[in-house]
């Protein structure tokens, strides 16, 4: 039987936030619980875990499925009881899933009236993301829907100033960019970084026209981007990763600089 309350929360937007119970995590929880406020949508605190196994000539289960589903379902309940002191009157759910990490998140948005995706980010060498992955940049790589990374000492605030790096303005995303502009009351700054390297003409579609633009000249497009965030006050940097744009250049492409691991406030990637 559907109650009224369980309508009213089917119908409700949700922000989806994987963790796995790190700083970052709780960062972009407490982060992603400041926009639902401002926008009158719920939190969901999602948890993907993976059956370990020994490294054998035969594989054998360290530990069981049910237990795994008990000590994910403790740390979701600790993690939702925290994010309810710190943001009092913003709704928080749990789940809990197994299976493959991007795969999960993806069927769990699918089912959702989605805002975005927010994931924490934290500093790591080389040879710590060789080793042990990068959960959130694999997201932003795989999922189809916007999601939005969040540096461990990002403040937390509702973004007033959103900076979309483009390289260039074909095939952007107009609707989607325009609806979460509209949806944070937001400043739209469109930057195009040109190096010594890559100089090619930038053709914005007409319903951005109205942003303020601005042309770099920087060596580098990432510290281009970072020095326009830092003198600007701006929020949130807005990114398209898909092909011939500054964000595939940089992360697709291996560049040594990495825009979501070095940018100082939140990214939000929309594909197209």
């Amino acid at each position: 039987m559907i109650t009224n309350d369980s309508f009213h929360l089917c119908k409700m937007k949700v922000i989806v936030v994987p963790t796995d119970f790190s700083a970052s995590a709780e960062n972009a929880t407490l982060y992603a619980g400041e926009l639902a406020k401002a926008i009158h949508a719920s939190v969901l605190l999602l948890h993907v875990y993976q059956m370990p196994v020994t490294m054998s000539d035969f594989p054998v289960l360290i530990i069981s499925a049910e237990e795994l589903k008990n000590n994910a379902d403790g740390g979701l309940k600790k993690a939702k009881e925290a994010a309810q002191k710190a943001m009092p009157g913003v709704q928080f759910e749990t789940e809990s899933r197994m299976g493959d990490v991007v795969d999960e998140i993806e069927d769990t948005c699918s089912k959702k009236d989605l805002v975005a995706l927010v994931a924490g980010t934290k500093d790591m060498s080389g040879f710590e993301r060789f080793l042990l992955g990068d959960t959130a940049l694999s997201i932003v790589k795989n999922c189809e829907f916007p999601v939005i990374t969040v540096p461990e000492g990002a403040a937390i605030k509702i973004p007033q100033k959103i900076a979309l790096a483009i390289d260039d303005g074909e095939d952007v995303p107009v609707e989607k960019i325009k609806e979460f502009i509209q949806l944070f009351e937001a400043q739209l700054h469109i930057v195009h970084v040109e190096t010594e390297e890559e100089s090619s003409p930038v053709h914005l579609p007409d319903a951005l026209k109205e942003a303020m633009y601005h042309s770099l000249k920087e060596d580098d497009v990432t510290k281009g981007i970072q020095h326009f965030v830092e003198r600007n006050n701006i929020d949130m940097v807005l990114v398209i990763p898909q092909k011939h744009t500054a964000f595939e250049r940089l992360f697709f492409k291996g560049h040594t600089n990495d825009l979501i691991n070095t940018m100082p406030v939140p990214v939000l990637s929309i594909r197209n």
